[in-house]
């Protein structure tokens, strides 16, 4: 049986988005509003809001995944809108540097990564100095049951996801995925885009730091909602 892919979401307007974001990383960087510091492994990142923090072995059931799910809006035990971030999300040794390798061997590689049921799959600046891939999951896949290279039937999910993957600056390869049943669209792309651009990794100087930091932004929280119920008197 053979998948073939059948494009829903526009590709280039995701990467429009990511390359704007991009350029005006700063601002963006400005305005966001709540610093997750991940005690367990050491990143820092700037979400739209605070989030549910939940560990992704936990989450997907799967022992050996290193990482979190970070939930911003649920219904009961479903996910709207998160997002997963996971290290050593990938093999390096497996997968081009996307900094440095020519743009045949990462071209061949994109082109081997959208068989495997991406919508498509394009290099993008995650930060000014840093590439990683963007990878959009196909919402409906053509089933070539009989391997003719025609399509006998259509698998529809009920959602699709953004994930990105790349490697930091000390070679640790992290990948960053958009989940939830709200599905794509453009603001959730830009909210998205702009965690990319905040992205740290500091290892042991951001564990040591999470404690205060997090607390800071504990109180934050407190004042700025005591703030607007003593408004609304």
């Amino acid at each position: 049986m053979i998948l073939m892919i059948k494009k829903i979401f526009p590709l280039m307007a995701a990467i429009m988005i990511f390359m704007t974001a991009t350029v005006f990383a700063e601002e963006e960087q400005q305005n966001t509003n709540y610093e997750y510091i991940s005690r367990d492994y050491g990143y820092s990142i700037i979400c739209p809001k605070r989030p549910n923090v939940v560990a992704a072995n936990v989450f997907f059931g799967e022992e050996n995944m290193k990482g979190e799910v970070l939930i911003f809006e649920n219904v009961e035990y479903e996910v709207v809108r998160g997002w997963v971030v996971l290290t050593d999300a990938f093999d390096s040794n497996a997968v081009p540097n996307f900094n440095t390798d020519s743009k045949d061997v990462i071209d061949k590689y994109l082109s081997e990564l959208q068989r495997q049921g991406y919508e498509g799959t394009a290099l993008v600046n995650i930060t000014k100095d840093n590439k990683g891939v963007l990878a959009i999951t196909a919402k409906e896949i053509e089933i070539d049951e009989d391997g003719d290279g025609k399509a006998d039937g259509v698998a529809i999910t009920d959602r699709q996801e953004a994930i990105t993957f790349f490697r930091t600056s000390d070679g640790k390869c992290y990948s960053v995925q958009l989940i939830g049943t709200a599905g794509l669209n453009e603001a959730a792309m830009n909210n998205f885009r702009k965690a990319l651009t905040t992205f740290k990794e500091n290892g042991a100087t951001i564990q040591n730091e999470s404690k205060d930091k997090n607390d800071k932004n504990d109180k934050k929280d407190k004042k700025d909602k005591k703030s607007k119920k003593d408004k609304k008197k």
